[in-house]
């Protein structure tokens, strides 16, 4: 069977020593047509030393995203041309009623063209091979599963595409395709967490982060003449950490992201599972914000400072009472707030109601710059916070002095805690009130 000619309205462009053209492909003709990126090892043997590899859990979140997600979108895909004939049509635009006679320079009038494939070529997906194979897995399903009206819309629909085109040399241009791929990837930085927080519309837990910090009133306080822009008890920033300065903030949002993936781990982790990575439906994520509020409202009622912070507008700056150059309370600090959190997570795994177990918590010392959280979360000499590798040993001794172990049991706080303090053998950990559960 001769292989079949494919032509595709296209721009060119050329960066560093690349010819692209940009198209579109339908997701059809991207699950037929386009390979792995493994298929460019020329050994066997080396296809595991591919830098991104495809992972089958990847392929199959992005499956369900496009089968069950109505508003579902991807970015360009970069596709490697190997072998095979492309030919390039440049197009003139000519004169006509809206445009007249347009004076376009040598470089505007040679970008419009059609890309034509000859059917031979070899095409590899440079960057966006998870998306490739979640396009074929999903066309699959839908097959399989014989839902054909549903498989001939989503095969229909295209997917913007950069071919990207090498020498014409055959022993260069798989070498050169293959140096693409490990740069692109190399260079390609996961999505970061604040980012996570602001955009993601399919992780609980950034839904619920995001509602807390915006709705609820402890952390947003009502004030009926200016709701849209009534003050801020989160800071919303990309900063993990709580500058001197910033007196009006009770903590970050980031901080209070991981404070609800920790809280909420294991209602977190069936919501992931039961919906593959996609948005669970509203039910869910307002009764997950509903527990969200308790846990702050159980706060409220147990700990002394957050009650009169939380509810409070910023700018009285009650916050910054709570956090001062000589210490101040733990909650107040972002690394306490995990590490209490952390240790609520690990109390709820073992069976502990929530309100018991925050009751405990909050009963426990609260001031860093003294015993226990001396020389642990604050430098006495320095005085400043020591944040770096400092929440585990913080989140065991929550559970230490509440009557539990660490949350592995390979963790030795009895070693860290002795390190840190500086007087090795056990003796300070051993001076450390155990207060038990209420």
């Amino acid at each position: 069977m001769e292989p079949s000619i494919k032509r595709l309205p296209a721009l060119q462009a050329r960066m560093g020593d690349w010819d692209y053209y940009v198209t579109t492909l339908t997701l059809e003709e991207v699950a037929k047509r386009v390979q792995p990126a493994d298929k460019i090892v020329t050994s066997p043997g080396m296809n595991n030393w591919i830098q991104r590899t495809i992972m089958p859990d990847r392929a199959k979140n992005i499956a369900g995203y496009l089968i069950n997600r109505e508003q579902h979108f991807f970015p360009s895909i970069v596709v490697g041309v190997y072998l095979g004939e492309p030919t390039w049509f440049p197009i003139n635009v000519e004169a006509n009623e809206i445009l007249g006679a347009p004076n376009l320079d040598p470089g505007t009038r040679d970008t419009l063209g059609i890309l034509e494939l000859d059917g031979t070529e070899e095409l590899y997906a440079i960057d966006g091979q998870h998306r490739v194979a979640g396009i074929k897995a999903a066309l699959e399903i839908l097959l399989r599963q014989d839902r054909i009206e549903e498989y001939d819309t989503l095969a229909n629909e295209t997917l913007s595409v950069a071919f990207v085109s090498a020498d014409r040399d055959e022993a260069t241009e798989l070498e050169r395709v293959r140096r693409l791929f490990t740069t692109l990837n190399k260079e390609a930085k996961k999505v970061s967490e604040p980012e996570i927080v602001a955009l993601d519309e399919d992780d609980p837990a950034a839904i619920v982060t995001r509602w807390i910090a915006t709705r609820y009133e402890g952390l947003k306080p009502y004030y009926p003449e200016d709701k849209e822009s009534r003050p801020n008890l989160i800071q919303l920033s990309r900063q993990h950490e709580i500058r001197g300065t910033n007196r009006r903030s009770l903590t970050t949002i980031v901080t209070l992201y991981r404070a609800i993936q920790s809280v909420f781990r294991p209602e977190l982790q069936s919501l992931r599972k039961k919906y593959k990575g996609n948005r669970p439906d509203d039910e869910k994520l307002d009764s997950l914000y509903v527990e969200a509020v308790t846990f702050w409202e159980l706060l409220r009622n147990h700990d002394s400072a957050l009650n009169e912070v939380l509810g409070t507008d910023p700018a009285a700056e009650l916050a910054g009472k709570h956090r001062t150059p000589k210490g101040g309370h733990i909650l107040f600090r972002p690394v306490g707030l995990q590490a209490f959190s952390g240790a609520l997570g690990v109390l709820k795994q073992r069976g502990v109601e929530t309100e018991r177990a925050i009751k405990s918590l909050c009963r426990l010392p609260t001031e860093i710059s003294e015993p226990p959280w001396k020389h642990i979360l604050w430098d006495p000499f320095a005085e400043r916070m020591n944040t770096v590798s400092r929440r585990p040993v913080a989140e065991a001794l929550y559970l230490h002095m509440v009557g539990h172990g660490p949350r592995t049991k390979t963790y030795s706080l009895n070693d860290r805690y002795s390190e840190l303090v500086g007087k090795p053998g056990g003796e300070e950990l051993r001076q450390v009130p155990v207060h038990g559960l209420e």
